[in-house]
């Protein structure tokens, strides 16, 4: 079943990100690597569901990365997507999400990010920091300078219950 880490484990010289780095090298699966972080999943099981899903084996992806389709992804693997949301202050941010860096308006692409803020073991402090499955050098993969991210969209995302269905109906 799906959680939400509430904790990051850490110490005064840093912490450990709650959820694992999935990287891609193809610039248009930035956002299935974001689904595949959230998830705990292989990036090859989400885009495998995303091609039964409907999507081309083949990039460009963009034209089939919207709210829908991300949110019809994330409730496969047992996540609730959020319909996007403008970025007004990255403090403002859910606990988790997926966001738009490198936003171009007018083509309304970007780059898409995994952000989770949790609190630290080390001092109780709130962590927020980013996840970038694009970024290729080691110091850029986990991010904590998130106003030079600059996130202009996110979609939040959090674990669907669990129902229960009650004997007799």
């Amino acid at each position: 079943m799906a959680t939400l880490p509430t904790t990051v484990n850490s110490t005064s010289a840093g912490f450990q990100p709650a959820f694992k780095y999935v990287g891609t090298s193809d610039r248009h699966a930035c956002a299935l690597a974001s689904i595949a972080i959230i998830c705990s999943v292989s990036f090859d099981d989400v885009r495998l569901q995303a091609e039964n899903f409907g999507m081309p084996k083949t990039g460009p992806y963009y034209q089939w990365i919207d709210a829908d389709f991300i949110a019809k992804l994330l409730a496969h693997f047992g996540w609730v997507a959020t319909v996007w949301k403008e970025c007004a202050n990255v403090a403002n941010l859910p606990d988790l999400c997926m966001a738009l860096v490198d936003y171009d308006v007018d083509w309304e692409v970007g780059r898409f990010v995994v952000i989770h803020k949790a609190k630290s073991t080390h001092d109780a402090k709130i962590i927020q920091y980013a996840i970038d499955p694009a970024a290729t050098e080691l110091k850029q993969q986990i991010r904590t300078d998130l106003n030079v991210l600059k996130p202009a969209w996110y979609i939040g995302a959090h674990p669907m219950n669990k129902v229960t269905v009650k004997a007799g109906k």
